[in-house]
Parts: C-alpha cells; sequence; structure tokens
C-alpha cells in the first residue's frame, strides 16, 4: 500500500477517563495544574483582600498567612464581577482582577469563575493565575446535545495553546470535562515518537480533535508526521472516543 490509513472504532467506553468530581475547582498557574474541592464563600471571601488567595504566590515573599495578608498595604488592585449567565438553575459569574499597573490600562491578570450556588453564596470552579495570557470571558456553547459552560484563554506565541475548560452541569453540580484523557488516546494511536505538538485541535462543538502530527526531527513550523483525527461521544461530563483516525500521508497544503 502506498500509505497506510488506521481506522479504529471503539466500544463506547473504550479509553473513557474516569470522570471529575463535581464542584472541583481547576487552579492553573505558573505552579502548574491542580485541583481542589470548593466550598460556599461570599462574594467578599473573593474580593476583599485577593492577594489572600494567591494560590500561585505571586506576590507575597512571605507566603504564610500572616505575609499574604500584608501584600495589600504594597500593590494595588481592580476587581470587576460580570454575569456570564445562567445555566440547569445555578448563575455563573466572571471575576476578573487587574492589579498596578494594569489597572489603568484594563488588562486582566487573574480571572475566577464563581457559581451562585444561593443568595450571596459562591463556590469557585476556576481559578487562573496565567504567566501570561490573553483573558477572555467564559461562555455557554453547546457540544451534541447538551449545553456546556466553557472558558478558553490563549497563551500567546507560536503554539496556538490556551487555558481551556469545560463544564456539565448535573444533578449533583458542575463536572469538569476529561479533556486530557485526550492525551491518552494519542499515544494509542501514534507510533512511537510522533506527538501533537501545537494546541487548538479540539473542536468541542464537533465532538473532534484534530491535528497535524510532529516527527521528532521536525521543526516547529513544518510538521511531517501525518495527521490524526478523534471523534468523541459526550456522556454527561466524559468525553468518550468513538472513532480515531491516523494517516501518515496527510500533511500541511504547502
Amino acid at each position: 500500500m502506498l500509505f497506510l490509513l488506521l481506522l479504529v472504532t471503539l466500544l463506547s467506553t473504550a479509553h473513557a477517563a474516569p470522570s471529575h468530581a463535581p464542584w472541583q475547582r481547576h487552579i492553573l498557574s505558573a505552579k502548574g495544574s491542580a485541583e481542589d474541592q470548593s466550598e460556599p464563600q461570599p462574594l467578599a471571601y473573593f474580593t476583599s483582600d485577593p492577594f489572600l488567595r494567591d494560590d500561585a504566590d505571586d506576590f507575597c515573599s512571605d507566603c504564610s498567612p500572616h505575609g499574604k495578608a500584608t501584600v495589600h498595604t504594597r500593590h494595588k488592585f481592580k476587581s470587576t464581577l460580570v454575569k456570564v449567565g445562567e445555566i440547569q438553575g445555578y448563575t455563573i459569574y466572571d471575576l476578573f482582577f487587574s492589579f498596578d499597573e494594569h489597572i489603568n490600562s484594563n488588562e486582566i491578570d487573574w480571572k475566577f469563575i464563581l457559581v451562585e450556588v444561593s443568595p450571596g453564596k459562591f463556590r469557585e470552579i476556576f481559578h487562573l493565575q496565567p504567566t501570561q495570557a490573553i483573558v477572555q470571558p467564559a461562555f455557554f456553547i453547546s457540544a451534541g446535545n447538551e449545553v456546556l459552560l466553557a472558558t478558553h484563554d490563549l497563551i500567546p506565541g507560536t503554539g496556538n495553546n490556551c487555558y481551556e475548560d469545560y463544564w456539565w452541569f448535573g444533578p449533583e453540580g458542575p463536572v469538569r470535562l476529561n479533556i486530557d484523557s485526550i492525551q491518552d488516546v494519542l499515544k494509542s494511536i501514534l507510533p512511537d515518537g510522533l506527538a501533537v505538538w501545537k494546541g487548538g485541535g479540539l473542536d468541542i462543538k464537533t465532538l473532534t480533535f484534530s491535528s497535524y502530527v510532529w516527527q521528532p526531527q521536525d521543526a516547529n513550523c513544518c510538521p511531517t508526521g501525518g495527521s490524526v483525527e478523534i471523534k468523541f461521544r459526550l456522556q454527561g461530563s466524559r468525553l468518550i472516543p468513538i472513532a480515531k483516525t491516523y494517516n501518515p500521508s496527510q500533511l500541511p497544503p504547502d
């Protein structure tokens, strides 16, 4: 054969990673990615002194609770609460923060996504303290037969990478989609040494991941390893792969 075309149709549960628990808070910062369980808090918990909510230790030298409590004497901040909308009986808000010189330039430094669970009480499900990002509002998006809460904040550079998350709202509250499981599916189909180097491959509207593939010797600009496509179905908060295709002969147009 002139080329090898590998098409695998999967059982509905194959390679499906376990879903996340409801009400987990996803924390993204220079320290990496982490999760914990959020609890209901009054709005002032987040807005009155955001330096106490500095999970990445961006501003503190003494990062003890006492040290963080003094940071506001050396730095200024501005907070902006913006309603995203309503889903499954919950009201969703973006909470944006700008610090010091960025207050006047309106550059957003941090972004929290809050879910109002009762009048005046909020649970945080997303906490972004990026080193660099073009921070945008959260939004709702249709995926299959579901409506999801989404966030998509582009990281400057040539990699087309972003801080990206989606939440399905079920009977117990919001659950983050297991989009990190896409890497496991890629490993299951790509030959050893080949990989996807850039972001932007997931189209949540069509429940499809597609990308060109890089060989180890490739330049960042010019993948020569073919292409890959994965089709999913959405079962609650779980992205379940239903078909995956690797085509080693499909290259970017000249």
